[in-house]
């Protein structure tokens, strides 16, 4: 490596170097990235040429690496009881990929592989997408983030695949369950990606319309509620794509003010 890579929480208040070393088992930062380069390149014939920042996040770790001029993010994952959903989740990103959704499509190992699982650790490889976080100040990316959902929700409803024990109702399909600005990236003239689908769940897709407009702008610390006006708006674009009967409308206002008395906002 070229350069020691910047280390850093993604939201907890931890001391980055002590995260590192009790649920890594690494160091510092440098054998974190020679490790992950070294396994880069005899997985996935990745040549490494620099790693410049390391981001912790739970029991994930997050690399923000350069290989033969493309940027590219690589994630590991220790906590072993996650892993099948990691690997159902990727699946299910790569399938959405195909289907023309905005989303970082993983990079498959050499053997095909989307996450791959070796030393007790699950990692997976996809491409930094351009763009910045959602901005909820700007309406014309609140009203493109509504229709995105709307779309989102038409797409994950034909998914084939089961992800954990599946729906519990008729009436509820897989959605995203985490839909909002940290998760957004928008690159000012349109979104480029959604992000973090390992959040998904079965639910109905008023709830978690529900659950995106209370949030929409939330992203890693201090969170709080959206406006009135964004949510009105965000709604609205949902609404022109993918319609709520009257029943829906009144379920997505308790839903809201559900999310709400929850976060301690109502």
């Amino acid at each position: 490596m070229k350069i020691t890579p910047q280390l850093s929480m993604l939201w907890e208040s931890a001391d980055p170097e002590e995260a590192l070393s009790q649920r890594f088992g690494f160091a510092d930062a440098v054998s974190a990235a020679d490790w992950m380069g070294d396994t880069l390149w005899d997985t996935w014939t990745i040549t490494v040429d620099d790693c410049d920042r390391l981001v912790i996040s739970g029991g994930n770790l997050l690399a923000w690496i350069t290989a033969d001029d493309r940027r590219l993010i690589a994630k590991w994952s220790v906590a072993s009881k996650l892993f099948q959903r990691l690997a159902d989740t990727t699946t299910l990103t790569m399938w959405l990929h195909h289907r023309g959704i905005p989303v970082a499509a993983p990079i498959p190992a050499r053997d095909g592989r989307l996450r791959v699982e070796l030393d007790n650790v699950s990692l997976g490889v996809i491409p930094v997408i351009d763009g910045d976080l959602l901005d909820v100040e700007d309406p014309a990316q609140v009203t493109e983030a509504g229709r995105m959902l709307a779309t989102l929700h038409d797409a994950m409803a034909a998914y084939p695949h089961r992800i954990g024990s599946g729906p519990s109702a008729r009436h509820e399909r897989l959605v995203h369950n985490d839909f909002r600005s940290a998760n957004v990236l928008h690159d000012g003239t349109s979104i480029t990606a959604v992000l973090d689908f390992e959040e998904v769940t079965y639910r109905s897709r008023v709830s978690d319309l529900a659950k995106a407009t209370a949030l929409l702008g939330t992203r890693f610390h201090d969170w709080g509620p959206t406006s009135q006006p964004v949510r009105e708006a965000f709604v609205g674009a949902y609404c022109d794509q993918a319609p709520l009967t009257n029943a829906e409308q009144n379920q997505l206002q308790s839903g809201i003010e559900a999310v709400m008395k929850h976060f301690g906002w109502a």
